[in-house]
């Protein structure tokens, strides 16, 4: 939750930061009807909720108190929730072409809720994380008037989305360090992600126990709003203050997104000097105090390294295994670096569901072969071959369920053999000279972040007593005015004063051994993968496309049979009797196929799945390559270095982002006060491109 400074002056309406914590912090903790929701300094008002659907559809409508504009919060996946395995299997199924029933529900609750608020001016936007996006999305896309606003959205099923539209009532923010988006960015399945993708630097790239950093990762917010680093009185302890709506930068004065260009432009006159002013003291400080306690943090940790092997290659074992889990965007495949018991047990389901498509055959053969004996002469005989053809998918599913177990066996191979083999070096030498490095580093950092304080000190100062001069100003022409005398107001000029950064020649050398022991590293362990994962995978793809073509021919033969049982022509006498016949044998074709098609459903998404991850497993390698690096260089407390420097730095990249928007709205302004303001925030632009940079660079 970004700080309500930021939303100073800026009209009271859905703007994007609010949605986005709507869907990815609020939706989840299922606030009740007429409850308050404060998000940003903004109240809103739950107008009406739906929890508990039986298709999984859990969403809440709310009223901006404000603006009165309403809106739709779906809630992302949520097994928890009652009806929560629908979530699952909707999630599983997405990859597939099917017409979801949360999809339509979705549509079904907008309708409803758009209708009843329509005196008010209806359903004006939308917002939704992981499921709650596509579902979100697919209100949009049929009604552009509504605006959706996504974070870390799932895919829309197959053909849902038209190519050639822009979709540009919808925006999706993706996170960093996000492992669905990040899968979905390699399988090059964002494409079914509709509208306008913002990337925001948000997240903890880490695992933790249970998920929980994976989950907060994708919702885009963790509890208590920061994470902990490090324990109470340990050097490095504190938090990163970690929310995703704080790392959508927005325009100072319009609240628009900066991310597809400059703000809208404003007018320079006291008011908005000063909103700028009040930024400078309030939301802008507070992010830049966060960044210089982030590294304070770090030069704290590097006082205090050692050598911790053990540990990282225990983390390393741990994101392996859970990036793994998660890169297929398939809930059932969770489990499968340890025991794949969920989608083994899934596995038994589906040879279930082979025997009741078999027992509801064999019920239809005994009709086909036992019709009423005035229809006997009149119809063809024809029966299902129920042991060979059922036995062969039973056959095929349980050869299915046999690779799963040995591409298991694989996987902890590469955890508990190939892991430490290829990442049992990284100390011996570089240890000291890294550390003095980063320490002499971190002199010049300190020194040129009190520099740069300093400098937005002045630099709000001279914001806020040009906004007074241009308030006396406008005081001295309406008194002169009245009085006909002349202006005795003069503008004061803003002082241009030199803030210069000292440069660093540290770092470089030290940054230059770490990227060549991560890049050989890296290497090495993507070349294990694909020698032993690839394989498998293929097989497993196979194995799945041969299901399907079982089932194809199941489904064929119960079709073929029945209509060739009932392809005979009768004298009208007859007619009665055999359309009691034509139900019986329809009911049973019925309870056979409805079996064989749900288990289609499931192998067909199983099988998309395998088949992307199988073309897009070198790409998925690469977005795992930060976690891979901060495992290598754990020494002690270096991952921890890299998360606080990673969010400094984010920081520093929004900061630059919104003081481009400053200079952007200070430029080409006659006024000269105006032009020496701009120069001044160039400058002080410039000096955040530096330390960001120096930042970067001690970033492990």
């Amino acid at each position: 939750m970004s700080s309500p400074n930021s939303q100073i002056g800026v009209t009271a309406v859905n703007n994007d930061k609010n949605l986005v914590e709507l869907a990815g912090l609020h939706a989840y903790k299922g606030a009740p009807t007429r409850e308050i929701l404060t998000v940003n300094g903004i109240d809103y008002l739950v107008l009406d909720t739906v929890y508990g659907d039986i298709t999984g559809l859990d969403a809440m409508t709310v009223i901006n108190q404000k603006s009165r504009e309403i809106s739709i919060i779906y809630v992302g996946t949520d097994a928890a929730a009652d009806n929560g395995k629908q979530d699952l299997l909707t999630d599983a199924q997405l990859l597939s072409d099917l017409s979801l029933p949360q999809l339509k529900a979705a549509q079904e609750y907008y309708n409803k809720m758009n209708q009843k608020y329509e005196s008010i001016g209806g359903v004006k936007s939308v917002a939704g994380n992981s499921l709650g996006g596509p579902l979100a999305n697919s209100v949009a896309i049929t009604h552009p008037e509504v605006k959706s606003v996504t974070l870390n959205p799932a895919l829309l099923p197959k053909g849902m989305v038209d190519p050639n539209k822009n979709y540009d009532n919808i925006t999706n923010y993706f996170t960093n360090y996000d492992v669905l988006t990040g899968t979905l960015i390699a399988l090059n399945l964002d494409s079914r992600i509709p509208g306008k993708r913002y990337d925001i630097s948000t997240g903890i790239p880490e695992t933790g126990e249970g998920f929980n950093i994976l989950k907060n990762n994708h919702t885009g917010y963790i509890e208590g709003g920061k994470y902990e680093i490090g324990q109470p009185d340990s050097p490095g302890h504190g938090y990163i203050y970690d929310e995703a709506d704080a790392h959508i930068m927005t325009s100072i004065w319009t609240g628009e997104p900066l991310y597809g260009g400059h703000s809208e432009r404003i007018e320079i006159n006291r008011d908005n000097l000063n909103l700028l002013a009040e930024a400078m003291g309030g939301d802008v400080l507070s992010r830049l105090k966060h960044a210089q306690e982030y590294l304070t943090h770090s030069e704290d940790i590097a006082r205090h390294e050692g050598d911790r092997y053990s540990e990282r290659l225990s983390r390393l074992q741990m994101i392996f295994e859970d990036s793994f889990e998660h890169m297929i965007g398939n809930p059932l495949f969770i489990g499968i670096t340890t025991t794949s018991h969920r989608l083994t047990s899934e596995i038994d389901h589906l040879i279930s569901l082979v025997n009741m498509a078999e027992n509801a055959s064999r019920s239809l053969n005994g009709v086909l072969n036992s019709p009423p004996v005035e229809l006997v002469e009149h119809l063809f005989n024809r029966s299902i071959s129920v042991e060979s053809v059922f036995g062969q998918a039973r056959s095929q599913l349980v050869a299915f369920k046999d690779e799963i177990a040995n591409l298991t066996g694989f996987l902890q191979k590469i955890i508990h053999k190939e892991i430490p083999e290829l990442f049992s070096g990284g100390k011996e030498t570089l240890e000291d000279v890294l550390v003095n490095d980063i320490l002499a580093h971190y002199k010049i950092i300190n020194h040129n972040t009190a520099k740069l304080n300093s400098n937005i000190a002045e630099f709000q100062n001279q914001v806020s007593q040009l906004g007074e001069n241009f308030r006396a100003r406008d005081a001295s022409l309406s008194a002169s005015i009245s009085s006909g005398a002349a202006v005795q107001h003069h503008v004061v000029m803003p002082k241009k004063n030199e803030y210069i950064l000292q440069t660093s020649d540290h770092m470089l050398i030290g940054m230059k051994v770490k990227d060549v022991i991560l890049e050989g590293s890296f290497e090495g362990f993507k070349g294990v993968s694909h020698r032993l994962l690839l394989p498998l995978l293929g097989g497993l793809t196979g194995l799945a496309f041969a299901i399907e073509n079982t089932l194809e021919l199941i489904s064929a033969q119960i079709k073929g049979a029945m209509n060739i049982a009932l392809s005979g022509t009768l004298p009208g006498k007859l007619l009665g009797i055999f359309s009691d016949f034509d139900d019986k044998i329809r009911s049973y074709v019925s309870s056979a196929l409805e079996p064989i098609d749900e288990l289609a459903a499931t192998i067909e998404g199983l099988r998309d799945g395998l088949t992307r991850l199988t073309v897009g497993f070198p790409s998925l390698l690469e977005s795992f390559k930060p976690y891979i690096d901060s495992a290598i260089f754990d020494q002690t407390g270096y991952a921890n270095i890299h998360l606080y420097n990673v969010s400094a730095k984010a920081i520093h990249e929004e900061m630059e982002l919104l003081f481009d928007d400053i200079v952007y709205q200070l430029s080409h302004h006659k006024g000269k006060s105006i032009e020496a303001l701009c120069e001044i925030s160039k400058r002080l632009k410039n000096n955040m491109i530096q330390l960001r940079q120096q930042v970067d660079r001690v970033t492990l």
